[in-house]
């Protein structure tokens, strides 16, 4: 068995410590990587145990914590006046740029003191083998901004404050923002890195939770993509196998998905039927869905959006039985005196939808709670607009939650 190298280094260095890792028998480079977020989704997923990389990608303290967390080691390839800023970061060995021997040499004193099969985690990190998996929902809506990503970490907070184990998972591909509402700055795209590390067949729960950020003792986020542009990392047969690693690490699992896109919109010839497609990480979380909540907002045009998607679902396969349908912002300024029986009367008309789960505009308390990063329980307990997503954890079967405010460890 060998260690696994990540290369992230420039220029003709990297094809010389390339060729003389594949040189060295208990070494073999794993992935090639382009800049430092995929140098960390690729070590947090397990790839490999030592990790070189150059200056030039500016690699930073938190990449290096991050790395030593897993049990990667830190090489930074850097110029003679750099040298002393990253010893201080606490990177394993910093080694002048000039030619491969060098690096090689920190290579091999690095390889030298890790064990060639990763330390097991701790037996309270990982879940139950016995645990009966968890219940997985989804979180999606119509175009625009109706809240589904206000609507999916406050549910995924409500299922934490009743006392279960939650991992929310930020798989909207056209604009993630469930880990920049919490206030969680992480260096890598974990999403990506989670479906990489399910490619190489790697993923288990215990990989998972490496790849998590902890808001509190109960509740976990995967943080989705960065970049919007990174989307065909995640839509190919790696984003299926994520889901049942994802039940077995938490009770419940909360899935923001992003919009709704028809089959037919995607690139025209071979690419049409094998190519990567973007509503592909959608159709695959609501494919392994128990529930699935379909999110708009209270005003003219959200709700003609609203409509039209849920019209475009109907006749869908794959979808889960249990579904419901909440309209976030009702107020009277944008839906009439009677805002609530206006918005019922057009769902239903025009959508044959009955059941209407309706969260209050509490426009203030939501502000609040975004400044501060933070969940509506944590900061307005009393806001009408949490009252209403509490009751749509118990439309889905979550136990009444306490009321208390929750200590955060970030």
């Amino acid at each position: 068995m060998a260690h696994g190298v990540l290369v992230a280094l420039t220029g003709d260095l990297e094809q010389e410590v390339v060729a003389a890792v594949d040189r060295t028998a208990d070494l073999v480079v794993v992935r090639r990587c382009a800049d430092v977020a995929e140098l960390a989704g690729a070590a947090l997923a397990g790839l490999g145990s030592v990790a070189v990389v150059a200056a030039a990608h500016e690699p930073d303290r938190p990449l290096v914590a991050r790395l030593a967390q897993v049990g990667t080691a830190t090489i930074v390839v850097c110029g003679a006046a750099d040298r002393d800023r990253y010893t201080a970061m606490g990177a394993t060995a910093v080694v002048d740029d000039a030619g491969a021997a060098p690096v090689m040499e920190a290579v091999a004193a690095a390889a030298a003191v890790l064990p060639l099969v990763p330390p097991e985690p701790a037996a309270e990190a990982a879940p139950a083998v016995e645990s009966p998996p968890g219940r997985l929902v989804t979180v999606g809506g119509a175009h625009g901004a109706p809240g589904r990503t206000t609507v999916a970490i406050n549910l995924a907070a409500e299922i934490a404050a009743a006392g279960a184990r939650v991992l929310l998972v930020d798989a909207d591909v056209w604009g993630a923002a469930v880990a920049t509402s919490l206030g969680l700055l992480e260096e890598s795209a974990g999403l990506a890195a989670a479906v990489r590390a399910a490619d190489q067949g790697t993923l288990e729960p215990a990989s998972l939770l490496r790849l998590c950020a902890r808001v509190n003792d109960r509740m976990l986020v995967l943080p989705g993509l960065p970049r919007s542009s990174r989307w065909r990392e995640v839509s190919g047969a790696g984003i299926d196998a994520l889901w049942e690693p994802a039940r077995r690490l938490a009770d419940w699992v909360v899935v923001e998905t992003g919009t709704w896109v028809p089959d037919d919109e995607r690139t025209v010839g071979l690419d049409a039927v094998l190519g990567p497609r973007r509503n592909a990480v959608t159709a695959s979380a609501t494919a392994a869905a128990d529930a699935m909540v379909t999110v708009g907002a209270a005003e003219p045009v959200a709700v003609q959006r609203l409509v039209q998607t849920l019209l475009d679902l109907e006749g869908r396969q794959g979808l889960p039985a249990e579904r419901h349908v909440v309209v976030t912002r009702v107020r009277t300024d944008a839906a009439g005196p009677r805002p609530g029986d206006s918005v019922r009367e057009a769902l239903h008309r025009f959508a044959g939808v009955a059941d209407v789960l309706l969260v209050p505009d509490d426009r203030p308390a939501c502000d609040r709670a975004a400044l501060a990063g933070a969940t509506l329980a944590e900061t307005a307990p009393r806001s009408p607009a949490r009252t209403a997503i509490a009751d749509l954890a118990a439309r889905l079967g979550v136990p009444a939650a306490s009321r208390g405010r929750r200590r955060r460890r970030r």
